[in-house]
Parts: structure tokens; C-alpha cells; sequence
């Protein structure tokens, strides 16, 4: 792909830069909010070479890249008008005056997680590697190295409701900076778990800060609202001055009486939710593993990370992350079959090399470039995740940190006992098997 002459055919596509009002991307597709979705010319979109699918969903329009999709951004990025550069406050109904309520908490919760992603899979990586030099005594407990490596990695969740502000603001374009001060502050040392606590006289719930993402995303809307008013009222002279002081004085209480607490209270339930969810074993694991591809296709699938990141934080562990292990090497599976069995030359190509990238890093241009322009593969990864996740449920496995489910990071299902990593490696076989078999057995259409 030749990213600078795709980077203009996109905007153009899309209704030029002036019908863009926010972008960014995922580790595979841009993502865009558009004044007017019907200005975009989705056939040419989809025309274009290295484009591999649109998806619009949650007020987002996602274009399906696949690895490369960084580097695409990177020239796109130029071509459109810079957002910080003039922050604009607006709240979180302006984002598409025809989407539900619901698609515009889905696409603000979305918008806040997905910048993120990076940060928690770069974590899930290093965590992973420590477990393994720590299982084969390279490295001890003791050691700087490790202590250093792990606070590296432990820096993503600790500080991970500070990244969640500061996307968030960055989405409703209030100041992304004044969010990320206050949340850093909360997250203090000083703050975060502290027993007595009073602002004002007024006695503080003790609430733990540090890897609770759901005050942040209660504050940022709320921020936002405030934000607004402030710059209705504030003389133009004095704005710069008042503003982030006002933001920061009035948010950080707000935040610590209410928001906070609040944010406890449902962050604990979704916790207990997860547990209960998964509680089912085999059955829960089996519907879970085959929505997966499901959700991955509609874009939605950053939905469930709040959850994820709750039941870690709440039990050290996560069943309800290990379905993608079920789903995203069932997808591997399939591709791969795909390209294997097909006699014309394109979709063997496509086949084995999104069926790769699949097994080593990420799902999305098997699921766009060949089992949902195929239709019966994606049946066929469906069924196997289903099989697999029942593997997952009767076994409790169980993931301890977050990455890209595939061959490469298994290691993340390191961390209690090591039969644990075992089972987790026979689902990941049993998985990419069932997948190529069953796609093998029920066929294609290459047309």
C-alpha cells in the first residue's frame, strides 16, 4: 500500500477533512466521527487498495486497515485539521444527534479504551516475559531488574484511568491535560485507598483510584458540561487563567464526593458481574467465545475491556478475557483452511497470510479478508470458539494480563499455577484445529 496517495483517497472518501470531526485508530482500523455519515462514498472506500472493510457502529466509522494501520494514520494525520490545537467543548449528545443514547455511551466508552489498547497489550507483554524468567529462574522476585520491569508493567493499570480522562477528554474536546492533573491526583498516593479522609468538612468515602476507570469515565462527561459553561461565562482576557483553575477546583471535589464513590460502587459490580457471568463454566465460557467474532466484526468488542480490567484489578485473574484466546485462534484456524483448500491464487494468498498474521498477532484481516466475504468460515470459527470456550470453562483458564490473544502471547496465562499455561496452550491447539477442520469439513465459496 502506498500509505501518502491512500491518506488523501481516504478524507476525500469520507467527505473531505471538513465533514471529519474526530479520528484516531485501533491497533487495525481508523476510527472516525463524521458531521454526516452520508457523505462518504463507501464503495470507493471499500474500493481502495489495503482497505479490507467499513464497519459503522456506535456513532464510529471504521475503516478496516490491519497492521498496517499505524503508518496509514500517521499520513493522515497532517492532511486534517489539528484538534488540540483549538480545543472545543461540546457534550456527549453532539456527537451524532441520530445516534440512541446508548450508541453515544458505547462509542464515548469505546473512544476512552481504544487509545489505550497499546499501553495494556505493551504491559501484558512484559508481564508476560517476567513470568517466564521467573518460572525458568532467570530473574527473582528480589532482583532490580524485575522490580523495575514490573513497575513498568504495573503502570498501566495503576495509571490507567489517567490515560482513560485524557482519551476521554480528548473525545468530548474539553482539556485533556486539566483531566489527566485531576486524575492524577486522585491516583496520588495521597488520595487513592486512604481511610479519614474530609474536603470541606465533609467526611471522603475511601475509594481506590488506581485502576478504577469507571470515575474517570464518569468525571470526563461531567468535566465537559462544566467546561462549557466556564467559557460562556469567563472574559475572553482572563479564560486561560481561569479555566483549568476552575475545572481542577470544582471537578476534584465533585469527583472525590461523588463521582468517586459511584464509580466504586458500579466498578465493584461489574467486577461481581464478571464473576457471575463466567460463574456458568463451560456454558457462559461457550456463548462468550462464539459472540466474539461477533463483536469484533461490529467493532464493539472494547466494550468489554472495562470489565476485563475490573475483574483483574478485583481477583488478579480474568476467565472472561480468555475467550478471545478460543475466538481469535478459531479465526487463525479458519483463514488458514481457507487458504490451503481454495484453488484460486487471491484467496489462497489472503488465506495463509491473514491466517498467520492471526496466529502471531492480530484477528481482523482474517475476519474482514476472508470468513465474512466467505460467510460459512466465520460459521466455522463460530462453532469452534464455541467448542473451545467450553474447554476454557470447565478448566477455569484464566488470563493475567491483556494482549492480543495468539501463539506469541500466551504467555500471559502465566501467573498462578503453571498446569494453568498448559491448558491455556491446549485450548490455543484446540482452537486453530477446530477451526481448519471444521471450515475444511463444511466448505467455501470462493465466489
Amino acid at each position: 500500500m502506498n500509505f501518502k496517495e491512500t491518506a488523501p483517497k481516504i478524507i476525500e472518501y469520507l467527505g473531505g477533512k471538513e465533514n471529519i470531526k474526530t479520528h484516531t485508530h485501533c491497533m487495525t482500523r481508523l476510527r472516525f466521527v463524521l458531521n454526516d455519515d452520508a457523505k462518504a462514498d463507501e464503495e470507493a472506500l471499500k474500493a481502495l487498495k489495503g482497505v479490507k472493510g467499513i464497519v459503522k457502529q456506535g456513532g464510529m466509522f471504521q475503516v478496516i486497515i490491519g497492521v498496517e494501520v499505524e503508518q496509514l494514520y500517521n499520513e493522515i494525520l497532517p492532511l486534517l485539521p489539528d484538534a488540540e490545537a483549538a480545543p472545543v467543548v461540546e457534550d456527549l449528545n453532539a456527537e451524532d444527534k441520530k445516534e440512541s443514547k446508548m450508541n453515544q455511551i458505547f462509542a464515548f466508552i469505546s473512544g476512552c479504551i481504544t487509545p489505550t489498547l497499546p499501553v495494556l497489550i505493551g504491559s501484558g507483554l512484559i508481564s508476560a516475559i517476567l513470568a517466564l524468567l521467573l518460572n525458568f529462574n532467570v530473574l527473582t522476585n528480589e532482583s532490580s531488574t524485575y522490580i523495575l520491569l514490573n513497575a513498568l508493567a504495573n503502570a498501566a493499570y495503576s495509571y490507567l484511568p489517567v490515560m482513560v480522562a485524557f482519551a476521554g477528554a480528548r473525545r468530548l474536546k474539553t482539556n485533556e491535560y486539566v483531566a489527566a492533573f485531576i486524575m492524577l491526583a486522585l491516583c496520588s498516593a495521597a488520595v487513592t485507598g486512604v481511610e479519614g479522609l474530609s474536603i470541606f468538612g465533609i467526611p471522603l468515602m475511601s475509594v481506590k483510584y488506581t485502576s478504577n476507570i469507571v470515575p474517570a469515565l464518569l468525571m470526563v462527561p461531567v468535566m465537559s458540561v462544566l467546561d462549557k459553561a466556564i467559557l460562556k461565562v469567563t472574559p475572553n482576557a482572563i479564560k486561560s487563567i481561569i479555566r483549568p483553575f476552575a475545572l481542577a477546583m470544582i471537578m476534584f471535589p465533585i469527583t472525590l464526593l461523588v463521582l468517586g464513590p459511584i464509580g466504586t460502587i458500579v466498578g465493584s459490580a461489574l467486577a461481581q458481574f464478571c464473576i457471575w457471568v463466567t460463574s456458568f463454566g463451560g456454558l457462559s465460557m461457550a456463548i462468550l467465545s462464539a459472540l466474539h467474532p461477533l463483536l469484533v466484526m461490529v467493532g464493539m468488542h472494547t466494550i468489554i475491556t472495562p470489565l476485563i480490567v475490573n475483574e483483574i484489578t478485583a481477583v488478579g485473574s480474568s476467565l472472561l478475557f480468555s475467550k478471545a484466546l478460543a475466538a481469535n485462534l478459531a479465526i487463525a484456524g479458519a483463514a488458514l483452511a481457507v487458504g490451503i483448500k481454495a484453488k484460486k491464487a487471491e484467496n489462497k494468498e489472503v488465506g495463509i497470510s491473514t491466517g498467520i498474521t492471526a496466529l502471531l498477532s492480530v484477528t481482523e484481516p482474517a475476519l474482514y479478508g476472508v470468513l465474512i466475504r466467505m460467510k460459512k468460515p466465520l460459521i466455522s470459527a463460530i462453532i469452534a470458539s464455541a467448542i473451545t470456550g467450553v474447554f476454557i470453562g470447565i478448566f477455569d483458564i484464566r488470563a493475567y494480563a491483556t494482549a492480543s490473544c495468539s501463539f506469541l502471547t500466551l504467555p500471559i496465562f502465566m501467573g498462578g499455577s503453571m498446569s494453568n499455561f498448559y491448558l491455556a496452550c491446549a485450548a490455543a491447539v484446540m482452537a486453530t484445529v477446530l477451526g481448519f477442520v471444521i471450515t475444511w469439513i463444511i466448505g467455501f465459496d470462493e465466489d
